[in-house]
């Protein structure tokens, strides 16, 4: 069976006014799937565990984005070009696995039509949906073809709502037949979980690229690891909305 790890980055709110002009928040939503089989993930986690250990951290030591471009967490104490050759060593440890592959969804904000009803508005929501389809069509194209979906939980309430509709898309979704993605979401703290940290990573990666653009390093180390199905990579392994 294979797992998917799902992280997001950006915020889901649009500017109560509709000026997005000098709002605070984020002008895109992304969602980043880490796929890796059951039976390859204990050899990548010793992979990690090795890669830890030679950048002096512990076992548990908690791999997020933001602590690594700011200096805070584990991080604390690092200077900048420490931080950043952390950050390319492990994005290529990610780029060569080839028993990883990533799933991405962008969704413009700006260009969402406000006006739809909640499931087409809503971009933690319309990012999973859009997250699942891919999952479910590259399970299709494997050996072993059923799936489970493993999220970072937000709060409460929020998590109700994704497994319920989770639930929902798999029973009435038309992209989701044959369905091989396993009834259910799962949930799991970062800092319990390497694979939730490698998802943490790659969003924030991710959604940086699909923002600013430019192709960066740190993008260019991981590309390879997106799906691409027929060689195509767009509406794919990637997936730009609207």
């Amino acid at each position: 069976m294979h797992m998917m790890f799902v992280d997001e980055s950006g915020d889901p709110g649009y500017p109560p006014t509709g000026n997005w002009l000098g709002w605070g928040g984020s002008t895109h939503f992304a969602r980043v799937g880490v796929v890796i089989h059951g039976w390859r993930w204990k050899t990548w986690h010793k992979i990690l565990m090795k890669f830890k250990n030679s950048e002096m951290l512990t076992w548990n030591a908690e791999i997020k984005a933001s602590d690594i471009r700011s200096g805070q967490g584990v991080f604390m104490g690092w200077d900048r070009a420490r931080r950043d050759a952390f950050l390319i060593k492990l994005l290529d440890l990610v780029g060569k696995t080839a028993d990883i592959t990533l799933l991405g969804v962008v969704i413009d904000k700006r260009a969402v039509d406000t006006s739809k009803g909640a499931r087409l508005v809503k971009p933690e929501v319309r990012s999973l949906e859009f997250l699942l389809e891919r999952y479910n069509l590259f399970l299709d194209q494997q050996r072993d073809k059923s799936g489970v979906v493993i999220l970072d939980p937000v709060s409460g309430g929020s998590d109700d709502n994704l497994r319920y509709f989770q639930s929902f898309l798999l029973e009435q979704s038309a992209h989701l037949k044959p369905l091989h993605i396993v009834e259910g979401t799962f949930f799991v703290k970062s800092h319990t979980s390497n694979m939730m940290q490698i998802a943490d990573v790659c969003t924030n990666v991710f959604y940086r690229e699909m923002v600013r653009g430019g192709n960066s390093p740190e993008y260019a180390a991981i590309k390879p690891r997106f799906w691409r199905h027929q060689n195509r990579l767009q509406g794919y392994g990637v997936k730009k909305w609207p």
